[in-house]
């Protein structure tokens, strides 16, 4: 565990746990790096130093480090618990009020409650909902067909209705609804028991089409998302192998046919992981200086932003079945863009370009991409919410605002490995611009 350090009474813990498992004065001063003697001191009662509390910490995970110290003894350490029972109330809230107003800690905390406790988590956000009554309507079926950013077909329009009206109509989205939907199978109206896949996946299109009505707020919607799980989620990606040297060649021969607009399409892909579909309507529809409201930032904010390194271009459509939030960039790429935007071929005339050379699809270049940034940034929310996996994100959208600050500060990281691609593809030292480049 990298940056760990322990109290003494932690640090005292350990050590007599590490004592138990070697069964050796020898080997635990080897593994520690310190002296025979230092380590007797220490087992004797003689205050272990800091760098000592470094070391001990050190040798164990994170798990193995909760084993050891929870327990009604570390309460009571530390004056939660008395020796009578009796809770301390007023210093567990002052403590953990303490840990929200840092926004590490408080993401520190809730990821860990998340990990160990989500299933009590849930079930108080779900006690917190509104009562929402499920009932089929014309202007829900007009919102699947019509509206929604993917409509469905008729046939599916048919499927959908006949399993609400057998397994959700009247029903009340409350806790022992969400309980069912989390199951296999959910017991319906007509006294079966039914697979619960379809079913949620169209209660995740109910709770679309209130929120995109004006029935549900932000936050209500974000939640209910968060608690009923998609057909998809948690979906791995791809497991096609995608090799660094097909990507290279790919960019290569789009540079060598002086093909710069699907080029300039594809570093974009490459540079955030944003879908084709995405990436292509961005820069046929480029409109940066258009100002729009993002409720999760409480604030108005154009279209596209720059800091130093890199910027960001809002797409706004969290709420589609293929979300897109932000699309984070290279700063450098701007040259490109704004030299190729409105200007690039259909979907289709680019899929020919591109098989005709021989190169990749672009949807390989969005999953290499994903791949490298959730290596190179970790899988954690911020790096979910750059690649706007929204439906797997483990916070509420409440907490956006403060994952659009993390992504700025690690996405650079990123942009180092991207650069080192297209100079490889390219051929030219990027980081001094793209006047070079064969348009």
């Amino acid at each position: 565990m990298g940056h760990c350090i322990l109290d003494e009474y932690q640090a005292r813990e350990v050590l007599q746990y590490l004592y138990r498992k070697y069964k050796s004065i020898r080997k635990l001063a080897t593994l520690l790096g310190v002296s025979k003697s230092s380590l007797h001191r220490w087992l004797k009662g003689e205050s272990i130093p800091t760098i000592g509390r470094i070391k001990l910490c050190e040798q164990l995970s994170e798990d193995e480090l909760l084993q050891i110290l929870k327990g009604p003894q570390l309460l009571r350490q530390y004056n939660i618990v008395d020796e009578s029972g009796r809770l301390n109330k007023t210093l567990v809230l002052a403590i953990i009020d303490a840990l929200m107003q840092d926004e590490i800690l408080k993401d520190e905390v809730l990821g860990y409650l998340l990990k160990y406790y989500k299933q009590e988590i849930m079930e108080r956000l779900s006690e917190t909902l509104p009562k929402i009554e499920l009932k089929w309507s014309s202007d829900f079926e007009k919102w699947l067909t019509e509206k929604k950013s993917k409509p469905i077909s008729v046939r599916t329009l048919r499927d959908y209705r006949n399993l609400w009206y057998r397994c959700l109509e009247g029903k009340v989205l409350g806790w022992h609804l969400l309980k069912q939907l989390e199951g296999k199978k959910m017991l319906c109206h007509d006294n079966e028991y039914h697979s619960t896949n379809w079913a949620r996946q169209i209660v995740r299109h109910y709770v679309r089409f209130l929120y995109a009505s004006g029935k549900l707020d932000w936050d209500t919607y974000s939640r209910l998302l968060l608690i009923i799980p998609g057909r998809r989620y948690g979906r791995k990606l791809a497991q096609k192998p995608i090799h660094e040297e097909d990507i290279i060649e790919t960019l290569r021969k789009l540079d060598e046919k002086r093909r710069g607009d699907i080029l300039t399409l594809y570093l974009l892909i490459l540079a955030s992981a944003t879908r084709f579909e995405h990436a292509l309507e961005a820069l046929n529809t480029w409109n940066p200086e258009e100002e729009l409201y993002v409720p999760y930032l409480n604030r108005n904010i154009k279209r596209l932003e720059c800091l130093n390194e890199h910027c960001r271009y809002y797409l706004g459509k969290e709420n589609d079945i293929k979300p897109a939030g932000f699309i984070f960039f290279p700063r450098i790429l701007l040259l490109l863009i704004n030299t190729f935007k409105g200007k690039l071929p259909n979907r289709r005339n680019i899929y020919k370009v591109v098989k005709k050379l021989g190169g990749l699809p672009g949807k390989y270049i969005r999953i290499f991409a994903m791949r490298e940034m959730l290596n190179i940034l970790g899988d954690n929310d911020v790096t979910k919410f750059i690649l706007s996996k929204f439906g797997e994100l483990t916070v509420s959208a409440r907490h956006y605002r403060y994952l659009v600050e993390e992504a700025d500060k690690i996405y650079p990281k990123y942009i180092e490995r991207w650069l080192e691609l297209v100079n490889k593809a390219i051929g030219l030292q990027v980081g001094s611009g793209f006047e070079l480049i064969r348009l």
